[in-house]
């Protein structure tokens, strides 16, 4: 059957190599936009349960201080992210959890961002009595 075919092994490995190296490219796009995608989460919620939200998300990320690079934000300070890729984000800061992980709630949307993700974050207001 194969002697029907008029392939060289030249051409036999070269169909491999190709073969191999559009895996290769396929699965790395695949890689690159699944760690983008993966790095912020956005929930949207009803403003009205603002309250509740915040509850949620304190017992989810129970770690009410984060130190990033040498300056420690408190749990209800209002911080603006700059993400790696360079989108702003502001909101109150909840907290961390174990996962490495960063809690923000703005008046529509809780968003958990990946803390190797963030590039700086900024103080915009400090929590009353705080």
């Amino acid at each position: 059957m194969l002697d029907m075919i008029p392939l060289t092994v030249d051409d036999l490995i070269n169909a491999v190599f190709w073969a191999v190296v559009i895996v290769i490219v396929i699965r790395l796009m695949g890689w690159m936009l699944r760690s983008l995608i993966a790095r912020t989460r956005y929930i949207n919620f009803d403003p009205a349960r603002l309250e509740e939200v915040r509850k949620r998300c304190s017992r989810l990320f129970p770690i009410e201080n984060l130190q990033f690079d040498g300056t420690t934000f408190k749990r209800g300070t209002i911080i603006r992210i700059i993400t790696r890729q360079q989108a702003a984000i502001e909101g109150e800061f909840l907290g961390t959890n174990m996962n490495n992980m960063l809690c923000l709630v703005t008046n529509q949307s809780v968003i958990a961002q990946e803390l190797t993700a963030i590039e700086t974050i900024q103080v915009i207001a400090h929590r009353a009595g705080g």
